[in-house]
């Protein structure tokens, strides 16, 4: 089963830290979607809690919890379930091709 780092400012199991270029770059995302939340997000709510999806793992047993959290809190990561051999894409421009195992 795949490894969740969740020490790091965007929790994900893709060893997203061997880029440090694109975390560096996902990591500046992260403050802009706030503030693009708190400029464009309905008003009066930045203090509010909010029900949302958070990922607690990868796995098909259940990998969302859900629960309330103010948005200016809320942390999103990048997940990867665990690899299933043979397994093929099924939808979309990519359809019947192997599917991706690596982000």
């Amino acid at each position: 089963m795949s490894s969740v780092v969740t020490s790091e400012k965007i929790p994900n199991n893709v060893d997203l830290g061997s880029d440090k270029k694109l975390q560096r770059a996902l990591e500046a995302w992260q403050p802009r979607f706030i503030d693009w939340w708190k400029e464009m997000g309905p008003e009066g709510f930045q203090a509010d809690d909010i029900f949302l999806r958070t990922a607690i793992s990868v796995d098909s047993e259940g990998w969302a919890h859900y629960d309330f959290v103010k948005m200016p809190d809320y942390r999103w990561g990048i997940f990867l379930a665990d690899p299933i051999a043979d397994k093929k894409i099924g939808f979309g421009d990519n359809m019947g091709q192997d599917a991706w195992q690596s982000v």
